[in-house]
C-alpha cells in the first residue's frame, strides 16, 4: 500500500499543471521569425528593393536618352565619352577588365552609403544616358538613342552591371531602415555580405563585357551561363527562405 500510495503521489503533486506539450513547438517558428527580423537576412523584401531599384536605373537611363541635348553639350557629352571608352580599351584585356572593374566597385562603394547611395545612383545612371545619346547622336550616321540603349541591353554585361549596383544601393538602404527600427548592429553583418556581393556582380560584369569587347562574337552566347547562374541563385534564396521559415516549401521556380 505504501508503494502504491508513493506512485499516485501527494494530491499537490496531481494538482501541479504540467506545460501544454504543443507549446514548445509553437515558440519555435516564432523565435525564428523574430532572429530573420533581427538579423535582417537576404528575405523577399530585400530582393522586392532590389528589383525596384533596377527599374528606377532603367527608368532614368532611359529617360535621358529619351532628352534632345543642344549642340554644344552633345559635343562636350561624346568628346568625355570617347575618352572614357579610349582610356578602358586602350589597353589589352587584362587592363581593359582591370580598367573596367575599379571604375565600376569605386561607384558602387559610393552608392552603398546611406542617403549618398541613391542620390549618386539617380546622377550616374542620368550621365551615362547622356553620354550615350550623345555618342549615337554624333555617330554617323546618327542612331537613334532609345535604339541604341535598347541595344545596349542585349549585351549581358550592361543588366549585370545594373544589377550590382542595384544591390550596392539596397544595402545602404535597409542600412537605414535598420538604424529606423534600431537594429543596425546586427544590420552591419548583411550590410557587409551585400557590399561583398555587390562587388562580386560587377566582376562578373566586367569579365562578360572584357569578353565581349575581345570576342564580339560570344555576346549572346554568354547569355547561356549567365541565366544558369541566375537560376541557380534563385533557387538557393527560395531553399534560403523555405529553411528559415519564410515561405511554405514548393516548387523552387
Amino acid at each position: 500500500m505504501a508503494q502504491s500510495a508513493g506512485a499516485v503521489g501527494t494530491p499537490e503533486q496531481q494538482q501541479q499543471p504540467q506545460p501544454p506539450p504543443q507549446q514548445q513547438p509553437q515558440q519555435q517558428p516564432q523565435q525564428r521569425r523574430q532572429k530573420n527580423r533581427v538579423g535582417g537576412r537576404f528575405g523577399s523584401r530585400r530582393v522586392l528593393i532590389i528589383i525596384t531599384v533596377l527599374v528606377i536605373e532603367l527608368t532614368i537611363f532611359f529617360t535621358a536618352l529619351a532628352i534632345p541635348l543642344d549642340p554644344a553639350q552633345q559635343q562636350s557629352l561624346n568628346t568625355e565619352g570617347q575618352n572614357l571608352v579610349n582610356s578602358v580599351s586602350g589597353g589589352g584585356p587584362l587592363d581593359m577588365f582591370t580598367g573596367i572593374f575599379l571604375n565600376n566597385a569605386r561607384i558602387a562603394l559610393i552608392e552603398a552609403v546611406p542617403f549618398v547611395g541613391p542620390v549618386l545612383l539617380g546622377y550616374s545612371m542620368f550621365y551615362t544616358g547622356e553620354i550615350l545619346q550623345a555618342i549615337a547622336v554624333s555617330h554617323s550616321p546618327p542612331v537613334p538613342p532609345l535604339i541604341l540603349g535598347a541595344v545596349t541591353f542585349v549585351l549581358p554585361h550592361s543588366l549585370i552591371e545594373f544589377a550590382g549596383y542595384a544591390v550596392a544601393v539596397t544595402a545602404g538602404v535597409m542600412l537605414i531602415w535598420a538604424g529606423i527600427k534600431k537594429r543596425l548592429r546586427t544590420e552591419f553583418k548583411v550590410y557587409a555580405r551585400e557590399v561583398v556581393i555587390a562587388e562580386g556582380v560587377l566582376l562578373v560584369a566586367a569579365a562578360t563585357e572584357t569578353l565581349v569587347g575581345v570576342y564580339p562574337d560570344m555576346a549572346l552566347y554568354l547569355w547561356v551561363p549567365i541565366a544558369i547562374g541566375i537560376v541557380v541563385v534563385w533557387v538557393w534564396i527560395h531553399k534560403v527562405h523555405v529553411r528559415q521559415g519564410q515561405v511554405a516549401p514548393a516548387s523552387p521556380l
